[in-house]
């Protein structure tokens, strides 16, 4: 991850990439603190000691009793392994290791991998190519490994689907609601948000002592206003090089490693200044009464929480509440993918015994991958029609694991939206047992709308200008699969917070 903007204050950046607010009726519960790192460059020599860095970043951690998250790209950790530093390596093996992606900067990254891929296939794709990372990782540090850390401008909905799989996490996520640093999106946890900017800071005394005042203002405000707080402590190879390592992958190209160029330097000596201030600031996070120091692997755990049946009472206020706002209504333990499974089980099995059940087991599809048209073919329907639908529908998402693009009744198509608001209009009149006839099949946005959709868009496109990326990257298809996996979007919740 990187830390985004010029500085207006981290915690004004902060705070509106989450649309958070600062009033506060009662004070919260502390703040889950990630102090994690950035662990990239293998392609420096080892006489420039970038490898020491992320070393002594972890022994003062351990020395002074807390733990933080090292995501580090795979390539790096090969390097490590055949340079020979099991010391390193033993250091950061103390704390929570996540994926920094496996192969980081070299092309095809993940966006130029799904730039042009469909949703299955880009799935599988990142399985295979990012599983290999995970597993390579959790073998040289000899831990599980549970989250990746987003490199740069890595990102396709693809790539949440695929870490979902295996159990995984995903952080520096685009995908937010307001208000909220943790999400459910694409069956995976992930986080939003970061703060710090401390990369070009730890060798001086006068931007450090800054941002040091800084914090001490910034994280009162945030803790009032966050659950997790992403602490960004920087790129170790950074407290080094002027440069990014990866200067040598710009606009798209694979610099062959004998021309590799090494990025510029800052002089030695002021890696002691560096390792000093490090060592200040985890103190001074450390004696902070409103945090809790923890890890993403940790917060994985924490935030696993989720309901495995749909009540009548649960479908019946999604229900309600589509049917009277004529969109997708969010739910706060269901997604829309989620309830959409449920109702058309539900109508399904009412159909079979005449009952609408007082449960359904929840399952968990993905949205569609290709974008269901908004008007449907057809403007009536009966309640067979209905059932047959349902019938179609859960044997769909039963059979892929995803919601129908659309379904036909009589030859004629009905989109996902479109067959959400049926479902839900259908379920309304058979609880209450009104007995229509017929049922309007209304036009219906393709996917969720929420509140904070085009900062979303807006940060997905912003992955373009990665500096990595080839300047010809177009980011249409994934903007577009983004915005029909917010089908899964829902709220992650605290399971010791909940009441």
């Amino acid at each position: 991850m990187t830390t985004g903007s010029k500085r207006r204050g981290a915690a004004a950046v902060l705070l509106a990439v989450l649309g958070t607010t600062l009033s506060c009726s009662s004070p919260p519960p502390k703040t889950a603190v990630v102090v994690n790192f950035d662990v990239e460059d293998y392609i420096s020599p080892e006489s420039e000691g970038i490898d020491d860095i992320p070393k002594w970043l972890a022994e003062v951690m351990s020395e002074e009793g807390v733990t933080g998250t090292f995501f580090v790209i795979g390539e790096k950790a090969r390097s490590l392994e055949k340079r020979g530093r099991q010391d390193v390596i033993s250091a950061m093996a103390k704390h929570d290791i996540g994926s920094h992606t496996n192969l980081g900067s070299i092309h095809p990254t993940v966006t130029e991998v799904l730039e042009k891929a469909n949703g299955p296939d880009g799935v599988l794709e990142m399985a295979d190519r990012e599983g290999a990372g995970f597993r390579e990782l959790a073998r040289i540090f000899g831990r599980p490994v549970r989250v990746m850390g987003r490199h740069g401008g890595s990102y396709g909905p693809q790539l949440v689907a695929a870490l979902a799989k295996q159990g995984a996490g995903f952080a520096g996520s685009p995908v937010r609601l307001p208000g909220r640093s943790v999400v459910w999106f694409a069956n995976a946890l992930n986080f939003s948000g970061q703060y710090g900017e401390f990369d070009d800071a730890y060798g001086r005394d006068d931007l450090f002592e800054t941002l040091l005042e800084n914090m001490a203002v910034e994280l009162p405000e945030l803790c009032r206003t966050v659950e997790v707080l992403p602490f960004f402590a920087g790129h170790p190879t950074k407290i080094r090089a002027l440069e990014f390592w990866d200067l040598n992958y710009y606009d798209g190209r694979n610099t062959d490693p004998g021309e590799w160029k090494t990025p510029a330097m800052r002089p030695p000596e002021i890696l002691a200044t560096a390792r000093k201030h490090f060592r200040r600031l985890v103190k001074a996070l450390k004696r902070r009464e409103d945090v809790e120091l923890t890890t993403f692997g940790a917060l994985m755990d924490r935030y696993a929480f989720q309901k495995e049946v749909a009540t009548a009472a649960d479908l019946d206020d999604i229900a309600r509440r589509t049917v009277e706002t004529k969109t997708v209504a969010l739910g706060d333990f269901f997604s829309p993918a989620e309830a959409f499974a449920a109702l058309a089980e539900a109508l399904a099995e009412a159909a079979e015994t005449g009952m609408v059940p007082g449960e359904v087991k929840v399952r968990r599809p993905l949205g569609p991958w290709e974008t269901p048209p908004a008007q449907p073919e057809t403007s009536l329907v009966s309640l067979a029609d209905v059932f047959n639908l349902a019938r179609q529908a859960s044997d769909a998402v039963g059979r892929t694991g995803t919601l129908p693009a659309m379904l036909t009744t009589g030859g004629r198509r009905v989109g996902t939206g479109s067959l959400f608001a049926l479902f839900c209009a259908v379920y309304l009149d058979l609880r209450s047992q009104a007995g229509a006839e017929g049922f309007d099949v209304p036009e219906f946005d393709p996917y969720p709308k929420i509140p904070n959709e085009e900062d979303i868009m807006d940060e997905v496109r912003s992955f373009k200008n990665w500096p990595v990326h080839r300047p010809s990257l177009n980011m249409d298809r994934v903007v577009e699969l983004t915005k029909l996996q917010l089908w899964t979007l829902k709220p992650a919740w605290r399971s010791d917070r909940l009441r």
